[in-house]
């Protein structure tokens, strides 16, 4: 794996914790999915090692990143990212996220245009389907927040088939979204009010409001959609209408459909064809 610095940052009224892989040129800010934390940019800084520095935060609320009570949402999770830019002294980034990273990366084009070069979309950035948003529903209504042991956690994700092939890097950001409690038992790094605060706002926030954002976009974009959805085709997150509507927004993004890769395990999945796409998107750029 790509080294990195690991380390803690006052941005704004929060302290975010931050994995920050050297490079050069402007550099890369990977925002994380809903329940992940920092460590999913792991095969991007494996691919974009001695070539780009990469910036991956711990969103409020996940992994060692300060859980403050009541202030959540997309909006607020922006503006904590330009809080860090500013700390970090960042002029311009290329923002890329996954899913609901992706969403927050978006927000930032549309409102801080002065502050994103290039845009990322790993399978986000819109309502998913109908089929895959009752999917989400009902996995984040049913979430299980505590375990009897780490292996227990991690054999469910181990054999899931839209997690493979299992690798190094998914099994470390697996691992790491559990932390052990005194009786032995270990539970989500994300309390279950924070899932609960987002998902409320996002609903909020964003039920209408996409295709007004994809308007607002001026940077070059690159939209990386996984073949697979959540569970299989069948729940498709960016799906051919989906995708068509962010196109009709955004008609000069490039997009790219990563055979065999689920919404799950899209950025894990060994694809030259992601990993060329993300390359040259970003030597386009400079």
């Amino acid at each position: 794996m790509a080294d990195y610095d690991s380390y803690r940052v006052l941005a704004g009224k929060v302290r975010l914790h931050i994995a920050d892989w050297t490079g050069d040129g402007t550099p890369v800010l990977f925002i994380h999915s809903f329940t992940a934390n920092a460590l999913a940019a792991l095969p991007l800084g494996n691919l974009l090692q001695n070539r780009r520095r990469l910036i991956a935060p711990d969103l409020r609320g996940r992994g060692t990143s300060d859980t403050p009570f009541g202030e959540y949402g997309i909006q607020v999770h922006a503006k904590d990212m330009i809080a860090l830019l500013d700390r970090l002294e960042i002029d311009k980034v290329v923002a890329g996220g996954h899913s609901f990273g992706a969403a927050i990366s978006l927000y930032m084009a549309a409102f801080y245009p002065d502050r994103v070069t290039g845009l990322i979309l790993f399978d986000g950035g819109a309502m998913p389907s109908k089929t895959a948003q009752t999917f989400l529903d009902s996995y984040y209504n049913s979430l299980q927040y505590r375990y009897p042991t780490l292996e227990a956690y991690v054999d469910r994700y181990r054999t899931a088939p839209l997690y493979q092939p299992w690798t190094a890097e998914l099994e470390t950001l697996v691992r790491s979204n559990l932390i052990q409690q005194p009786d032995g038992t270990y539970i989500r790094r994300v309390p279950r009010y924070v899932v609960e605060t987002d998902r409320q706002a996002e609903y909020l926030e964003n039920g209408q409001q996409f295709p007004d954002l994809y308007n607002k976009v001026n940077c070059p974009v690159l939209i990386v959609r996984a073949e697979m959805g959540i569970r299989g085709a069948e729940d498709q997150v960016l799906s051919d209408d989906v995708l068509a509507t962010m196109l009709q927004g955004m008609p000069a993004a490039q997009t790219v459909t990563i055979t065999g890769a689920g919404h799950t395990s899209l950025l894990t999945i060994p694809s030259p064809v992601r990993d060329s796409a993300i390359l040259k998107f970003l030597d386009m750029l400079h």
